[in-house]
């Protein structure tokens, strides 16, 4: 056989080698937590944080809670890990007690140093004004997730772009439901509306899909299974009106 017919052959057979190994290629390594009892929302919330690097980039080292998320995120790197510390350094004290991994996060994020939970902390602003226009209400909290309940629709799909704006829903309270306006020129029972906006938004949006309910005909617990359609971009608009 010729030079001319081996180099073909040859030259297939390197680039399949090559393609094997690209395929074959090992992964990125991931390690979890061990459970200490029932710490699995811990452990869930403790995952969520050490693969938001922008978050433990912020750690502050000279404060204790920030400094044992960091040694903690260090050692994750390499192996699975205990959170006896965490647990000690974050005062939880009954680790066999099942707990709510949102309420753990907010937690967390209100004790570490302000700079790390910034990345996650944005405002919401509450206002009701009568149909007068007078300032019934206004306030602004801050939050770190905004849970978003699947039982308000009756869709098979959970949109959360629609979920978002329908929380975020201008409310009209009239007939029975109006509100009493303080103010000096009412004095009395308005139609008024009510309704909330982020006025500032965090660097990253924690938004939180409350599956579980109550069905107050059984006075029972349901979890919702129907599935969520995740947008790639979330664009809000202007404030909408509901009655």
């Amino acid at each position: 056989m010729s030079d001319s017919r081996k180099r073909p052959h040859e030259e297939g057979k390197a680039a399949s080698e090559r393609r094997k190994q690209k395929v074959t290629q090992p992964q990125r390594v991931h390690y979890g937590l061990y459970n200490q009892g029932n710490t699995c929302y811990l452990n869930s919330v403790l995952q969520v944080l050490f693969m938001t690097k922008d978050f433990h980039d912020r750690l502050d080292p000279k404060k204790t809670t920030d400094k044992e998320l960091r040694k903690t995120f260090e050692k994750l790197k390499e192996t699975t890990c205990r959170t006896e510390n965490i647990a000690k350094v974050f005062e939880i004290e009954n680790v066999n007690q099942q707990s709510d991994a949102a309420e753990c996060l907010q937690f967390i994020l209100q004790k570490v140093s302000p700079r790390a939970s910034e990345v996650f902390r944005g405002e919401l602003t509450y206002s009701t004004k009568c149909s007068e226009g007078h300032i019934i209400n206004d306030e602004t909290n801050p939050f770190w997730t905004l849970p978003l309940p699947l039982e308000d629709t009756s869709d098979s799909t959970f949109s959360v772009e629609r979920g978002l704006k329908r929380i975020l829903q201008t409310k009209t309270f009239s007939g029975d439901n109006m509100v009493y306006c303080n103010e000096k020129k009412c004095r009395r029972k308005r139609e008024a509306t009510s309704g909330c906006e982020i006025t500032k938004f965090p660097q990253i949006l924690i938004l939180l899909l409350k599956r579980f309910a109550i069905d107050y005909n059984t006075m029972s617990h349901f979890k919702s299974d129907c599935c969520v359609e995740v947008p790639r971009e979330l664009q809000l608009e202007a404030r909408e009106s509901s009655s």
